[in-house]
C-alpha cells in the first residue's frame, strides 16, 4: 500500500494521469474535434493579435478583439466580392489548359479518347440518376457542415477571446481545489500543446503567407496562367510544412507545360527551387525561432502518417503533437513563451 501511495507521489506518474485524462476528454468528445481545433486555432491568432494591437494603440483588450474580427470580417467580405470573380473566370480556364498539356501526350491522349467511347454517359445518367442526386446532396450537406462548423469555431474563438481575462482568472480556482497538482499538470499540457499548435500555425501563415507573394511576383514574369487561382493553392498547401510546396508543383507544373511548353515549366521549376531554399535557409530558420523545429526527414515521416491517421487534420496538427510528444519526454523545449502565471502563483503558495 505505501508503495503504491509513493508511486502516485512521483512527478512523472502524475504527469501521466493527467495526460490519460486530457486524452480521455478528447475521445468522448472525438465527434466535435474539428470545432475543437479550430476554435483553439482562432482563440489562439485572436488573442495573440489583439494583444499586440492593444500594444501599438494603447486602447482597452475588448476593443482590440473586436477590432481584430471586424478587419477579418472585412478582408473576407472583400476577397469575395472582388476576388472571388476573378478565381471564377480563370478557373473556367484551367480545363483548356490541361487538355492542351494531355494533348502533348498522345498516349494519355489515346487512353482517354477510348475510355470515353467505351462510356455511354446518356445511359449511366439514366439509370444512376438517384445514385448521382444522392451524391450531390450529400456533397451539398459535407459542404454546409464544413461551413457551419468554421463559423461556430469562430463565433466561439471571439466569445473566447473577449472573455479571457475572466477564463485565466476562472482557471486559477482549479489550483485552489482538493486536486491542486493534478490541475497544475492537465494545465502544463494542455497549454504546451496548444502552444506549440498556435506557434506553428503562426509560423506556417506567415510563410505561406510569404511564399505566395513570391510565387504570384515569380509566376506574373514567367507569365503563368490563371495567377488568382494559383496563389490560392499555393497558400492552402503552404500551411502544409516542406510537403505543401512539393504538391503545389503538380498543377503548377501541368499548368506552365500546357500555356508556356517545355521551357515555362522548367522556369517554374527553377522559381520553386528558388522559393524553397529561401524559405528553408533563411525564412524558416528565422521564423522558427524560440519555436518547434523538426528535422526535415521527420516532418515528411510525420505527415505521412499522421494524414493516415488522422485524415486531413494530421497534416496540420501532426508535427504540434509529434513536438508535443518530445516535449513531454525532455527531447525538445516546449515554445518560448509558455504562460507562467499559474505556475508562478502555484509555487507562491507552495
Amino acid at each position: 500500500m505505501n508503495d503504491l501511495k509513493a508511486l502516485f507521489k512521483r512527478v512523472d506518474v502524475q504527469k501521466l494521469i493527467a495526460l490519460i485524462f486530457i486524452l480521455a476528454i478528447l475521445y468522448v468528445i472525438k465527434d466535435l474535434i474539428s470545432i475543437v481545433l479550430l476554435t483553439i486555432i482562432f482563440s489562439y491568432l485572436a488573442i495573440k493579435s489583439a494583444t499586440k494591437i492593444k500594444q501599438w494603440t494603447k486602447i482597452p483588450y475588448g476593443f482590440s478583439v473586436l477590432l481584430f474580427f471586424i478587419v477579418c470580417l472585412v478582408v473576407l467580405g472583400m476577397s469575395i466580392t472582388f476576388i472571388m470573380p476573378t478565381l471564377i473566370e480563370q478557373f473556367a480556364v484551367i480545363p483548356d489548359e490541361v487538355m492542351k498539356f494531355i494533348q502533348n501526350f498522345p498516349d494519355v491522349k489515346k487512353y482517354l479518347d477510348e475510355t470515353y467511347q467505351n462510356l455511354d454517359l446518356l445511359t449511366e445518367v439514366t439509370k444512376n440518376w438517384q445514385t448521382l442526386l444522392a451524391s450531390g446532396l450529400d456533397t451539398i450537406t459535407a459542404i454546409s457542415g464544413v461551413l457551419s462548423k468554421i463559423a461556430l469555431s469562430i463565433f466561439l474563438s471571439f466569445i473566447c477571446a473577449i472573455s479571457w481575462t475572466k477564463l485565466q482568472k476562472f482557471g486559477t480556482k482549479f489550483l485552489n481545489s482538493e486536486y491542486p497538482v493534478f490541475f497544475k499538470h492537465v494545465y502544463d499540457l494542455s497549454s504546451t500543446f496548444i502552444l506549440i499548435l498556435g506557434s506553428v500555425i503562426e509560423v506556417q501563415l506567415t510563410i505561406a503567407f510569404i511564399n505566395t507573394i513570391l510565387m504570384v511576383i515569380g509566376l506574373s514574369l514567367i507569365k503563368v496562367p490563371s495567377i488568382m487561382v494559383m496563389a490560392l493553392l499555393i497558400f492552402i498547401l503552404g500551411l502544409i510544412p516542406i510537403a505543401g510546396v512539393i504538391i503545389s508543383l503538380i498543377p503548377l507544373s501541368i499548368i506552365s507545360f500546357a500555356a508556356l511548353s517545355w521551357t515555362g515549366m522548367f522556369e517554374v521549376w527553377a522559381l520553386v527551387a528558388v522559393i524553397h531554399l529561401f524559405e528553408s535557409y533563411f525564412l524558416h530558420p528565422r521564423l522558427m525561432a524560440n519555436r518547434t523545429e523538426l528535422p526535415i526527414f521527420l516532418t515528411f515521416a510525420t505527415i505521412i502518417v499522421m494524414e493516415h491517421l488522422l485524415g486531413a487534420w494530421g497534416l496540420i496538427i501532426g508535427i504540434p503533437i509529434v513536438a508535443f510528444i518530445l516535449s513531454i519526454l525532455g527531447v525538445q523545449d516546449a515554445p518560448v513563451g509558455k504562460p507562467k502565471d499559474i505556475n508562478a502563483k502555484q509555487k507562491a503558495q507552495d
